[in-house]
């Protein structure tokens, strides 16, 4: 038996070299070769995408927003999303072609950035925003989920995968108003009965891809909250920018 394994392992050793040389690892988005400390996307393409510091317009926006519902208590993102840009050709491939490993990876980053900047330990759940359970069958993974997964690896908090429930098909808020996009998910979320006990007195942390208007995520807040978390955490891969003008 030792010696089969060791003859397995001089085989992958010689095959790894020519497997590389003909199928090299190349980045997602730039297609340039990766380096030996890249996964998927190479440092210059993750560097291209625009972060978010805490006191910018956009960020103050959204949190004046949020305070004002009165549902969401702290807001955190890392990335701002532009169209055509590095992030969203990322979101597109973990959304639609189910490559979710990105997923993982943007979570990380969340993970890092709110593990500076909160206290974590005092997080109970971290809540994915769920899908409609027919397009979470048409797809087979829910990409709230994976990113979930990743914060998960940085900050040790359980993923609490089906506390929050989905109970209508909403249409795509891609090319809807504000007001519009309040309406199509106003009722879209509730806790189930039998899951409150696991939601009072809770903090509990949301998560979603990408933060436009907001009115997703505060739909999945305010069903928490009737049902008795104490605190909500918002907190997203991406937001979209506001002008500042």
């Amino acid at each position: 038996m030792g010696g089969f394994l060791r003859t397995r392992s001089f085989i992958a050793i010689c095959i790894s070299p020519v497997k590389e040389f003909l199928f090299p690892p190349l980045c997602f988005s730039c297609n340039n070769r990766l380096a030996d400390t890249e996964s998927r996307v190479c440092h210059t393409c993750w560097q291209s995408i625009e972060k978010i510091h805490p006191d910018d317009h956009t960020v103050h926006v959204m949190r004046e927003r949020f305070l004002e519902d009165g549902s969401i208590d702290e807001f955190y993102s890392c990335y701002y999303f532009q169209e055509g840009g590095v992030f969203q050709k990322l979101v597109h491939s973990l959304k639609y072609d189910a490559i979710t490993i990105f997923g993982i990876e943007l979570g990380k980053h969340i993970g890092a950035m709110m593990k500076a900047q909160t206290d974590v330990c005092a997080i109970d759940a971290l809540v994915p925003v769920p899908l409609y359970k027919l397009k979470q069958r048409e797809r087979g993974y829910n990409q709230s989920e994976a990113l979930c997964q990743g914060i998960a690896q940085v900050l040790h908090r359980p993923v609490a995968l089906s506390l929050v429930k989905r109970l209508k098909n909403t249409v795509s808020q891609t090319h809807l108003s504000a007001e519009e996009r309040n309406q199509n998910v106003g009722d879209a979320f509730e806790v189930s009965p039998l899951n409150r006990h696991l939601v009072q007195g809770k903090t509990l942390l949301i998560v979603d891809d990408v933060i436009t208007t907001g009115s997703t995520i505060q739909s999945v807040t305010r069903a928490l909250k009737s049902s008795g978390a104490a605190k909500v955490i918002a907190a997203s891969a991406a937001i979209a920018k506001l002008d500042s003008k």
